[in-house]
């Protein structure tokens, strides 16, 4: 599966100095990131996609959030932002941002847990990876074609630590000349 990389970051709801939402863009460099203070319930990034491809599965590392859910758009209607007030929890199925009338957004992964409850009370756990493969994804949203992804993180169940994400990775399915071949068939001799 050909990796469709990360190449900027649109909008970001809140960002530590120290650990910006630019380190999403380079997940090899070991960065991270994470929410500008403790006490934030809700996070959100906007992604620039290295190209408009149908997308196949996802790879979260996870930095403390509870929940995380991805959802997908273009910026072919116009470049949008985040609204510093994300939309509730769990966000609709269709929203418009309101930077951009034309520009909607699709849930393409729909909130799934990283952390349990206690879990993340006791900060046990914080850098699980989630790997979520065709079946986990929406699938009308997995087949369209998006140069956008904004990632909600949520942390409802503990307020003391900042929470953010250690990798994102975007894959596409893979190209029919990636497939692996067929064996072949021999005749009866």
């Amino acid at each position: 599966m050909p990796e469709i990389p990360l190449t900027r970051v649109v909008s970001v709801t809140s960002s530590d100095p120290r650990h910006p939402a630019e380190n999403l863009l380079r997940p090899d460099d070991g960065g991270r990131w994470r929410g500008a203070a403790a006490g934030e319930k809700q996070l959100s990034v906007v992604l620039e996609l290295g190209s408009s491809r149908p997308i196949h599965s996802l790879h979260i590392g996870n930095d403390g959030a509870a929940f995380v859910e991805v959802l997908v758009g273009s910026s072919a209607g116009g470049d949008f932002q985040v609204s510093p007030e994300p939309p509730p929890w769990p966000s609709e199925v269709l929203w418009s941002l309101q930077a951009s009338p034309g520009a909607l957004l699709q849930v393409l992964l729909p909130s799934a847990a990283l952390m349990s409850p206690s879990e993340s009370r006791a900060g046990a756990e914080p850098r699980r990876v989630r790997l979520f493969g065709p079946d986990s994804l929406v699938k009308g949203a997995a087949q369209g074609t998006w140069d956008r992804l904004r990632v909600v993180l949520s942390q409802p169940y503990c307020q003391s630590r900042p929470f953010g994400l250690s990798f994102i990775r975007v894959f596409a399915a893979p190209e029919e000349d990636e497939a692996a071949p067929e064996a072949p068939v021999s005749e009866p001799g």
